[in-house]
């Protein structure tokens, strides 16, 4: 098993993104130099046009489709490690095979392959979902423990057939995380592996943002609350701070763990955040609604490796909604114009 390293060079796909840039700069806050994978060379002028103070620690690769052959070959040369953080997240597609299923499993196995090919790779962490440990089916299935030996019983059979946008999500993230273990067993590559589970993953946006509508579809759950006029449902009963997940791909590089990392940091319910909101920013009590239907009896949960391994201490949902909450309401100030047209 490799040992632990100490901070070089780190490759971070979707280094724009929400999770990404939280991840980005927990690596750069300990010292390490960031190798960072955009779309379009426009995010990358964006993230040091907000972190200028990084411009030396980090420096971006442009890779267009992460599922195309060879997308990493170049941008991996030398890296000491690997944060593949980066993966379709939307609901809005037309073929479940071309648009989600199989850019899901390719961006995950192509930058496995590559790792495997480059042998300064020590240790390679894969974001996959909490969407890979659940059978929707079930329900909220209280009573069940959840812990990281669960898996979707999903088949590529059923997502390539599935009318429910969620549920091909659900079962591209299974697949794709299945693929990197299957390849870290088949291969046996000179790396750790691990991967983070996480559920719905809230907090403060630390990416680059235009407008509100640049929010993605987790960092804006506040704002979907507010302009709402009920309650919207609680789609996922569980959360994880931004911070906290960025905090666990750091951990698993810097410890070089080879694991599967349930990280789940509480209860999360709408209706509580809704509650949160309203006594903690009483000066917009007015715009948050009050009727809705909280969370019933759901399944329970086990992330004792993520604490033990890895040294995770969780932050708890109204923190978490605070700080989400600031933000949100200080932009709202600062983008007046582009708020409007996102709303």
């Amino acid at each position: 098993m490799p040992t632990a390293i100490t901070p070089r060079l780190v490759l971070i796909s979707g280094v724009s993104g929400f999770l990404g840039t939280a991840t980005t700069l927990e690596f750069l806050k300990k010292g390490w130099k960031v190798r960072g994978t955009v779309r379009r060379e426009e995010q990358a002028d964006a993230w040091l046009e907000k972190y200028p103070q990084y411009r030396d620690q980090i420096h971006f690769v442009i890779v267009r489709d992460l599922a195309d052959d060879g997308a990493f070959d170049e941008a991996i040369k030398g890296v000491d490690a690997v944060a593949h953080t980066a993966s379709p997240f939307t609901f809005s597609f037309k073929d479940n095979v071309k648009d989600m299923l199989e850019p899901a499993l390719k961006g995950t196995t192509s930058i496995l392959e590559a790792a495997k090919r480059e042998p300064s790779v020590k240790s390679v962490i894969i974001t996959s979902s909490l969407a890979a440990a659940q059978d929707p089916a079930k329900g909220l299935d209280p009573g069940f423990v959840r812990t990281s030996a669960v898996w979707s019983p999903f088949t590529w059979e059923q997502a390539a057939k599935e009318t429910i946008p969620a549920m091909v999500y659900l079962a591209s993230k299974t697949f794709a995380e299945r693929a990197a273990w299957d390849f870290f067993e088949r291969e046996k590559p000179n790396f750790s592996l691990a991967t983070i589970v996480p559920p719905i993953i809230l907090g403060e946006a630390l990416q680059p943002l235009s407008s509100l509508s640049d929010l993605n579809l987790s960092a804006a759950v506040v704002k979907h609350i507010i302009d709402a006029e009920e309650i919207p449902p609680t789609a996922v009963p569980v959360f994880v701070n931004v911070n906290d997940c960025a905090r666990a791909h750091v951990e698993a590089i810097e410890r070089a763990r080879t694991n599967r990392y349930l990280l789940i940091g509480g209860d999360n319910d709408n209706c509580v955040i809704a509650q949160y909101l309203r006594e903690d920013f009483p000066e917009q009590a007015h715009r948050i609604p009050t009727k809705g239907n909280p969370v019933g009896p759901h399944w329970s949960y086990d992330c004792t490796p993520a604490a033990k391994e890895l040294g995770i201490e969780f932050t708890d949902l109204r923190t978490t909604i605070k700080q989400a909450g600031e933000q949100l309401f200080r932009l709202e100030k600062e983008l007046p114009e582009k708020k409007q047209a996102a709303m």
